[in-house]
């Protein structure tokens, strides 16, 4: 026979409980999280998904409209483009470049960003507080035009705009980065915990860092938009993404021509950009709100 339970146990959600309780209880941060959940797994498994080879011409089916339509064929579901490539494989193929890729560059800026940002946040040495300054100055130009200059550089192509576009972000991690850690280096908490003896890498990621996750958070969803707004935009000018290869900017830039004929072939890829900055900043501001509101209570 069991025995009873003579002692209450009390049963508290971590903070992570907390945060995901809360960001849960929003219909449309749920709603944009699993579309960026399907997002992903799209693109990881886009080579088995997409029926053709999106380089592939059909010279049978040159600019035909979506599967919905009248006109339209079931084989090629989003239909063609003025090539005869069919639209699903190259826009499955083309979340690589446009999501993957911005997500990649976003992790190795941010990593770089934030570290340098807390050493320069703690140190208030001269050369932190000269390199601080140098920064400041280069986060005055915006992200695009930096990412020009430095393509203008290096030339044109896939790999300079990654490093083009990281280049541009890193600092902007580093500013935030800097100016939070500053700002919670002068609270009495993180007064009191040096006067106890603590190490400032100790102060830095049990002390600081979780007080700052807002901040680091809404950076974070700031850069993945820009990312992908950038290399969107360096493709559609001829400076990114080379063809044929597919990628959402490159689609739109390549549709200008035949947006009276083949529309679709223009609208999809801007939907797909539409939707996935959208949910992005969606899920970011949610995320930011939840974190904000489990450290207030």
């Amino acid at each position: 026979m069991a025995q009873p339970d003579l002692y209450y146990r009390d049963n508290n959600p971590s903070p992570l409980q907390l945060v995901w309780y809360s960001f849960r209880s929003r219909i449309a941060a749920m709603v944009a999280l699993w579309f960026l959940i399907i997002l992903l797994a799209v693109t990881l498994l886009s080579p088995l998904l997409a029926p053709f080879d999106p380089a592939q011409q059909f010279t049978d089916a040159i600019s035909l409209p979506p599967s919905w339509t009248d006109a339209g064929n079931m084989q090629y579901m989003f239909g063609t483009d003025d090539l005869g490539r069919d639209m699903l494989s190259r826009l499955l193929i083309g979340s690589v470049y446009s999501f993957a890729l911005p997500l990649a560059t976003v992790i190795v800026a941010s990593t770089f960003g934030i570290f340098m940002g807390a050493v320069a946040g703690v140190d208030r040495n001269f050369k932190y507080q000269v390199f601080g300054q140098v920064f400041d100055r280069v986060l005055t130009i915006p992200s695009f035009l930096l990412a020009l200059v430095i393509i203008a550089i290096l030339g044109p192509g896939l790999g300079n705009a990654i490093i083009a576009i990281t280049l541009s972000l890193i600092p902007q991690f580093i500013y935030v980065t800097r100016n939070a850690v500053h700002s919670e280096w002068q609270k009495d908490y993180v007064t009191a915990s040096r006067l106890n003896g603590c190490s400032n890498t100790y102060l830095m990621y049990r002390v600081i860092l979780p007080n700052i996750t807002p901040a680091l958070v809404m950076q974070l969803t700031v850069a993945l938009s820009v990312s992908i707004m950038d290399i969107a935009a360096l493709s559609f000018l001829g400076l990114g993404v080379q063809p044929p290869t597919p990628e959402w900017g490159s689609m739109l830039s390549r549709s200008l021509d035949e947006v009276y004929l083949s529309p679709w072939s223009m609208v999809l890829p801007g939907i797909t950009l539409f939707l996935t900055i959208t949910a992005i900043n969606v899920v970011g501001d949610s995320l930011r709100r939840a974190i904000k509101q489990r450290m207030e209570n």
